[in-house]
């Protein structure tokens, strides 16, 4: 059963921060977002992007400290944008419950997901 894995681009990005963020407030968002994706340690940058504006939900703070998690460890963010239920269980809640389970919570977090992607 395989995780559901958002395709995001770069438009996609700009789409998000224009959506979620007043138009006063653009170029220092995109001053907090230009600041991922020059570690080495920096992964799938656009997804992580979305994710952490997804977690922002249009607060300048909440980005700032998105963020700094997912310099930290960049899974932290996209376990908790785009996977909300399965991380709510944990993994060893996973283990647990049987697999016609996860599967719906797989697609209860992709649904989920899909429709704040898709909010215009």
């Amino acid at each position: 059963m395989p995780d559901f894995v958002p395709d995001i681009d770069e438009a996609t990005v700009q789409r998000l921060v224009e959506r979620d963020f007043p138009s006063g407030v653009i170029d220092r968002v995109h001053s907090i977002l230009a600041t991922y994706g020059t570690g080495s340690h920096h992964f799938e940058r656009n997804r992580v992007l979305a994710a952490v504006l997804k977690l922002a939900d249009g607060d300048l703070l909440e980005l700032q400290r998105q963020l700094g998690v997912a310099d930290a460890d960049f899974r932290d963010v996209v376990g908790a944008a785009e996977y909300p239920a399965q991380m709510k269980i944990g993994f060893v809640g996973m283990e647990r419950i049987g697999p016609d389970r996860l599967h719906e919570l797989k697609e209860l977090d992709w649904q989920e997901y899909s429709a704040w992607l898709a909010r215009t």
